[in-house]
């Protein structure tokens, strides 16, 4: 394995790109964001022009309508914002579209009220029960993602009510693969649409019409499949990344949603994570987390530390050692949470795990523990 000289990601993260001095994309990213020494730096009032001329079409189609954007918010402190953001910083008369969390929080919940708050209209979508149950465990059993059937909701649901209200804008947050790194022709992009969600929206090469089988119909997913181009395109709804057009700061949004909104962080970090601010409202994320550890080799903690090495609020030798001690660590006691949930043994949970396992790097000592073969640098 190779390692960011600036950050902790390995090049076994899907979708990496390092330079000739080993520096990952996600960092060469950060250096354009923060107008750092790199030759391609953001001109950002530049971009937030060109924001005002997209408000300035797009309210051209939503003045006879009931609502100028739609915000997709799951209760973080980031969409909370985001929120915020459009109805207070823009004016912009905004619909926060939430799809309901399966593994649901008390945090989660209380965190959903800073909407009222705010004052928006909310609409919380929740899929029948049962057929989340089986696209979380098809999800976790064929690509090691419990979460599959919520990357697509979050991604296509908010769609579906643009198109049955009439809303032409839906405004996300950050551009992932700006952040977090990935293909060097989509960091630049503002546009999230069915290509977008195809590739980077965490459908895992897996189309909703493959998750139907015995228990599942394509009627149960109707809301999982993104709307008819003919829709959009008659409607003129255009989803775009907030982050594209202004610097996008999580550091500054959680301070900002705590001190002003009555948002809440978790009091203790998930296992395998760092920070007490982040997945609020996902109470099996150390399970998803852990799968990405035992496939990729690193964890939560390492895409936590990674911002915060970026932001300067930790050094680079310092998150090492914390990622060497925590990342890919998982609550035994949400694992039974999660068996029970899924109505299956601890031992096909493990066997589901084990199949995962890159076993190029990592390997299982006398103890039946996976352990890496290479120490982290």
């Amino acid at each position: 394995m190779k390692f960011c000289t600036k950050c902790l990601f390995p090049d076994t993260k899907p979708d990496i790109f390092f330079d000739k001095f080993n520096k990952c994309d996600a960092c060469i990213s950060a250096e354009r964001k923060h107008n750092e020494k790199n030759f391609k730096k953001i001109d950002w009032s530049k971009r937030e022009l060109e924001f005002s001329y997209l408000l300035e079409e797009s309210l051209k189609i939503s003045s006879k309508n009931e609502y100028d954007c739609i915000v997709p918010v799951s209760g973080g402190k980031d969409s909370i914002w985001q929120v915020y953001a459009m109805s207070k910083i823009h004016n912009l008369r905004t619909l926060a579209v939430t799809f309901d969390q399966f593994d649901q929080t008390p945090i989660g919940l209380h965190n959903l009220n800073a909407l009222k708050e705010i004052g928006v209209d909310h609409l919380h979508f929740t899929l029948n029960p049962k057929v989340i149950r089986d696209l979380v465990y098809k999800g976790f059993e064929i690509i090691g993602d419990p979460y599959w059937v919520n990357h697509v909701g979050i991604w296509t649901v908010p769609m579906h009510i643009a198109v049955k209200f009439k809303v032409p804008l839906v405004v996300y947050g950050e551009n992932p693969i700006f952040e977090y790194g990935g293909p060097d022709y989509s960091r630049d992009n503002m546009i999230m649409n069915k290509k977008w969600r195809q590739e980077f929206g965490g459908m895992r090469g897996i189309r909703e019409e493959d998750m139907v089988d015995d228990n599942i119909t394509s009627e149960d997913l109707k809301m999982l499949v993104y709307p008819k181009d003919e829709d959009i395109e008659k409607y003129q709804i255009k989803g775009i990344f907030y982050g594209h057009f202004f610097k996008w700061e999580p550091i500054k949004h959680t301070k900002f949603v705590m001190n002003n909104l009555n948002w809440k962080p978790l009091e203790t970090a998930p296992k395998g994570s760092w920070m007490t601010q982040e997945n609020c409202d996902m109470q099996f994320i150390d399970i998803r987390e852990r799968i990405k550890y035992l496939k990729y080799g690193y964890g939560r903690a390492t895409d936590q530390l990674n911002i915060a090495i970026r932001q300067g609020v930790i050094q680079r030798d310092e998150a090492l050692k914390i990622v060497k001690n925590i990342d890919g660590e998982v609550d035994e006691e949400n694992v039974i949470k999660f068996c029970k949930y899924l109505m299956i043994s601890k031992e096909k949970y493990e066997e589901i795990i084990d199949s995962f396992v890159n076993q190029e790097i990592f390997y299982k000592n006398n103890e039946n523990k996976w352990i890496p073969k290479e120490e982290r640098y």
